[in-house]
């Protein structure tokens, strides 16, 4: 009985070193490709950002702050007569702040005045007419404006794309690198999400902002043209293929 045993100890070894010489071997002829995947889609904007700067003077600061609400109630009124809802106008920043002349006989600074200033950014999705937005914004009494941002108010559908981009791209340079090997190229290991980026586009105008007061003032008919470019949206991925 005890010879048996023996026997069947050392078949039963024999057994265990065969089996993880074997699942070694395949673990050799088994290996992997990691590739990267871009995918970039441009798109048209859809919402816009119109930023409004109010700035107003007074002998003091309740007298400056007093100017710059009537002018900004005036703004936000011609706003809402184009269409603008009180839901898309927002006061970014509003200030009063102390203006200086300084002496340099004396090495000093005096109190001259006081000036208040208002920043307000109206949300349009009429995009293509930013430009008479701006227009009646300065006619209203608005002293400038600081640009235009557009973007796009969900995104969401066009990431989904770029990702979809970005697989076709990853599985062309793994079919492109296992070809090479003269291999066929496995099944999908994993999956890893590296990036989202979403470039959005700042407004070009041609006119400036004095060009556009002056015009106004001057009761031109060449208001002001804002242009915008597509936004950009982008995924990228890295993904390990079985080769």
């Amino acid at each position: 009985m005890k010879h048996w045993k023996k026997i069947c100890t050392v078949l039963f070894t024999t057994v265990i070193v065969s089996l993880g010489t074997a699942t070694m071997a395949f673990a050799a002829e088994t290996g992997q490709i990691q590739v990267s995947g871009s995918g970039v889609v441009l798109v048209d904007p859809d919402s816009a950002d119109i930023s409004l700067s109010i700035t107003t003077n007074g002998s003091t600061a309740n007298q400056a702050q007093q100017k710059n609400n009537q002018i900004l109630q005036s703004v936000t009124s011609a706003m809402r007569q184009m269409g603008i809802s009180d839901e898309d106008m927002q006061t970014t920043y509003s200030y009063v702040s102390p203006a200086y002349s300084y002496d340099p006989t004396t090495d000093t600074s005096t109190i001259t005045g006081y000036r208040a200033n208002t920043q307000l950014q109206v949300t349009t999705t009429d995009i293509d007419h930013t430009g008479k937005y701006i227009d009646t914004a300065l006619k209203a009494g608005a002293t400038g404006t600081n640009g235009v941002s557009f973007y796009l108010a969900d995104e969401s559908a066009y990431y989904a794309e770029a990702l979809q981009a970005a697989v076709k791209s990853a599985d062309a340079s793994a079919h492109a690198i296992a070809a090479a090997y003269g291999k066929q190229l496995g099944t999908v290991l994993s999956v890893t999400e590296i990036s989202r980026n979403t470039y959005y586009t700042e407004s070009f105008s041609t006119n400036s902002k004095a060009m556009a007061t002056d015009a106004i003032a001057e009761g031109s008919s060449s208001g002001t043209e804002v242009l915008y470019g597509k936004v950009s949206v982008s995924a990228d991925l890295s993904v390990i293929y079985a080769f």
